[in-house]
C-alpha cells in the first residue's frame, strides 16, 4: 500500500492516545488520565527506591533507579508536548500541506514517499524492539520466582516494576492483578517512549523529503529566454520551500530541543547504571537471570540514544546539499537578477539546520560518543567504589 502521509498507522494511533492528534476526541480526558496514571505509578517507584536506600545492595538500587528514570523522562516528554500542542498542531498542518502540494507532480510525490516508506518501517522496528525488551523483562521476572521455587515465602514475592504499595499485594489473586496492570502500563509505556523516538525521526525525514524536492527543483530551472516567465515562478518556489522548511525546522526545535536535553542525560545515567549491574552480576549465583533481564533493556536505551544524535547528524549533512544542489544548478546561465537569488539562497543556507539539546549543544554522532564515555567513566568510578 503506498503511503499518504509521513506518520504511520502505529504512530497515529499513539498520538491519538496520548491526546496529541489534532481531531482525536477527549483529549483532555485522554491527558488526565495518562498523567494521572503514571504520577501514581512513579510515586510508587520512587516510594521504594527510597524507603530501601539502606537494605537493598548497591545493584538493585541502580537497577531500579534506570527504570524510575525512564518513566520520568517519558512522563516529562508527554507534559512537553501537551503544552506545546499549538506548535504540535501547525507541523501536522504543515506536513499535510507539502503532502498535498507534492501530489501533483510524480517525481516530488516519489520523493516524499520514500521518506515516508522509511519512517513507516522505522516506527514497526521501534514497536517490535520495545516489545521485545519488554516480554525478555518478564521471562527473567518469571525464572526468578521459578528458581526460588516453593522455598521463597509469600511476602517475598517480586513485582514486574519495583513498587512500594499502600496494600498487601503478596497474596493471591491480588498479586496477579498488581502484575497484570504493571505489565500493561509498562508495555503502553514503552511503546509510547518508542513512538515517541520514532515521532522525532519522522519529523526529520519529513523535512529530508522536503530538501530532496528542493534540490531536484534547483536543478531544473529553466535557463531558456523564452522561459523568463517560468523561471520566475521556480525561483519563486525554490525561495518559498527553503523558508518553509527552515520555519519546519524551527517548529521541531522548540517542541523537541527540551525533550532532547532530558534524553541525553537521562540515557547517560541510565546506561551507566546499567552498565555497573552488568559489571557487578557476572560474578552472581544469579548471573542469568540478571543478564537477560538488564542486557536487553541496555540494547533499547543505547539504541535510543543513538537515534537521537543520529537524527540531529542526519539533518545537518542534509542541510548541507542544498548550497551544493544550487552551485550545481545553471546559475551562470541565469541574469544577474536571479542568479543573485540563488547567491543569497546560498549564503542563508550555509547556516545548517540543527537540532540541540536544550539549546546547549548540537546532537551529533559525536554528541552519542560523549554519552558513552561519560558512562563509562561513571560505571568505573561506580565500580572502584563498590
Amino acid at each position: 500500500m503506498i503511503p499518504t502521509s509521513t506518520i504511520g498507522g502505529p504512530m497515529e494511533f499513539t498520538l491519538r492516545l496520548i491526546g496529541v492528534w489534532p481531531d482525536s476526541s477527549c483529549k483532555f480526558l485522554q491527558r488526565v488520565a495518562w498523567g494521572m496514571a503514571m504520577a501514581t505509578s512513579q510515586l510508587f517507584q520512587y516510594w521504594y527506591l527510597f524507603s530501601h536506600i539502606g537494605s537493598d545492595t548497591l545493584p538493585d538500587i541502580l537497577d531500579s533507579l534506570s527504570l524510575c528514570l525512564s518513566n520520568s523522562l517519558l512522563f516529562l516528554k508527554l507534559n512537553i508536548l501537551w503544552l506545546n500542542g499549538r506548535i504540535v498542531y501547525n507541523i501536522f498542518a504543515a506536513m499535510a500541506e507539502d503532502w498535498n502540494e507534492c501530489a501533483s507532480t510524480y517525481s516530488k510525490t516519489q520523493a516524499m514517499i520514500s521518506k515516508a516508506i522509511l519512517s513507516h518501517r522505522i516506527s514497526k522496528c521501534t514497536i517490535g524492539m520495545y516489545t521485545a525488551c519488554l516480554v525478555l523483562i518478564g521471562v527473567s521476572n518469571m525464572l526468578a520466582q521459578k528458581s526460588a521455587g516453593s522455598e521463597q515465602p509469600v511476602e517475598e514475592r517480586q513485582l514486574i516494576v519495583k513498587m512500594q504499595l499502600p496494600f498487601e499485594y503478596t497474596v493471591s489473586p491480588v498479586y496477579e492483578i498488581v502484575m497484570i496492570m504493571q505489565f500493561l502500563l509498562q508495555y503502553t509505556s514503552a511503546v509510547m517512549a518508542g513512538m515517541l523516538n520514532a515521532f522525532i525521526v519522522t519529523l526529520i525525514l519529513h523535512i529530508a523529503g522536503q530538501i530532496d524536492i528542493m534540490c531536484h527543483e534547483l536543478l531544473e530551472i529553466p535557463v531558456a529566454d523564452d522561459k523568463r516567465d517560468s523561471r520566475t515562478a521556480a525561483l519563486r518556489g525554490v525561495v518559498h520551500r527553503h523558508q518553509r522548511i527552515i520555519a519546519f525546522a524551527d517548529s521541531i526545535e522548540n517542541v523537541c530541543c527540551y525533550m532532547a536535553l532530558m534524553q541525553f542525560l537521562s540515557n547517560t545515567f541510565v546506561i551507566c547504571f546499567l552498565g555497573f549491574v552488568i559489571v557487578t552480576s557476572l560474578d552472581s549465583v544469579d548471573a542469568n537471570t540478571v543478564l537477560l533481564k538488564v542486557i536487553p533493556y541496555y540494547v533499547v536505551v543505547n539504541v535510543e540514544a543513538f537515534i537521537l544524535c543520529f537524527t540531529g547528524e542526519y539533518l545537518s549533512s542534509k542541510s548541507k546539499t542544498i548550497s551544493q544542489a544550487a552551485y550545481d544548478s545553471l546559475w551562470y546561465k541565469l541574469n544577474p537578477s536571479e542568479s543573485k537569488i540563488l547567491l543569497l539562497l546560498m549564503v542563508r543556507s550555509q547556516r545548517q539546520l540543527t537540532m540541540t539539546a536544550g539549546k546547549f549543544m548540537d546532537l551529533s554522532l559525536e554528541g552519542f560518543t560523549s554519552i558513552l564515555k561519560a558512562s563509562a567513566s561513571y560505571v568505573s568510578v561506580l565500580h572502584a567504589m563498590y
